[in-house]
């Protein structure tokens, strides 16, 4: 009996969604690659079946996971892939891709960040910072880096205190690095999907990338709740800002990359000019990355390209 493609696909995906997330406990293996290939499977068998069964397959690959290893599944299981249903929701209402693609990935890096909360509130407890700190010394001591520094007038006391600080800092920060990491897993399926089953239809170049224009008011969100809970010694509506800052940062380095090249495409600017602010922008790389990430997130509200909203 013949098979075509599709429907082994279809199937493969289903089997995917049923298994792997039980399968990845057992073998150790849940992560990135793990969660991506879930992602995948959602959207497979979403586009082609419906929401629905996608939702059901996937739900019982979760449920069969609680079945065999008990409620410790939970502090392992990852729950990124559920953003996929709202993707394939969108797909079927006809949501602009832009629009289907931000309420996605935000619902993919809530999904994220939660699981990393009650660590980014506890930290890292004395002793094994201290450890880390320790290490870190040795380590500079056995590269010579320890002397150097000493020689520039910082000496182990105040390394110390620096390494504690950003130990502090990074516990903090964990639940926008495992929100990024989650739109990194969303945004790459949501690209492969959308170029698979878009077929020859028209397809958006990376210059014109744009989210919608109220997306601006997560960094508006970001920066009040950073000023107030720094005003107000709130630690927790503090360290919100803090994470919805980071995130926004990464967010809109891309999108002002793909404003900048944008601009630099155009036949109105000399060549001479384009190569000059590209030498520019290596010299002062620090400051460029800055400039450009502020660029992009002004032209979520300016469009500074003058894209349609509906493209």
């Amino acid at each position: 009996m013949f098979i075509s493609d599709e429907l082994a696909q279809d199937y493969l995906a289903r089997v995917v969604l049923l298994t792997f997330p039980w399968v990845g406990i057992a073998m150790g293996i849940w992560g990135f690659f793990w969660e991506v290939l879930l992602l995948y499977a959602v959207f497979v068998v979403g586009r082609r079946k419906g929401v629905l069964l996608s939702a059901f397959f996937l739900a019982s690959g979760y449920m069969a996971s609680l079945a065999v290893f008990g409620v410790e599944a939970l502090d392992y299981l990852g729950f990124v892939p559920l953003a996929g249903l709202l993707g394939v929701f969108g797909w079927q209402q006809n949501w602009p891709v832009r629009v289907n693609f931000f309420w996605s990935a935000t619902l993919a890096a809530v999904l994220g960040a939660i699981p990393t909360l009650a660590f980014a509130a506890q930290g890292f407890d004395k002793t094994t910072a201290n450890v880390i700190i320790g290490t870190t010394i040795q380590q500079y001591q056995a590269s010579g880096l320890l002397e150097v520094m000493q020689q520039q007038g910082i000496n182990e006391v105040q390394i110390r205190e620096l390494l504690k600080q950003g130990i502090e800092i990074y516990a903090l920060v964990i639940p926008s690095i495992a929100a990024i990491i989650a739109l990194l897993e969303f945004g790459f399926v949501f690209y492969i999907i959308r170029r698979w089953f878009n077929g020859d239809g028209e397809w958006v170049p990376f210059t014109r990338w744009r989210l919608p224009w109220y997306a601006v008011w997560g960094a508006v969100l970001g920066i009040a709740c950073y000023l107030l809970g720094d005003q107000l010694s709130w630690s927790v509506i503090r360290g919100l800002g803090i994470n919805l800052m980071v995130v926004y940062g990464a967010v809109t380095l891309v999108l002002g990359i793909s404003a900048y090249l944008y601009l630099l495409q155009s036949p109105k600017i000399p060549r001479v000019l384009k190569w000059a602010l590209i030498l520019v922008n290596f010299i002062y790389f620090v400051f460029s990355i800055v400039s450009i990430i502020m660029f992009g997130l002004f032209d979520l509200v300016m469009n500074f390209r003058r894209l349609p909203e509906e493209f």
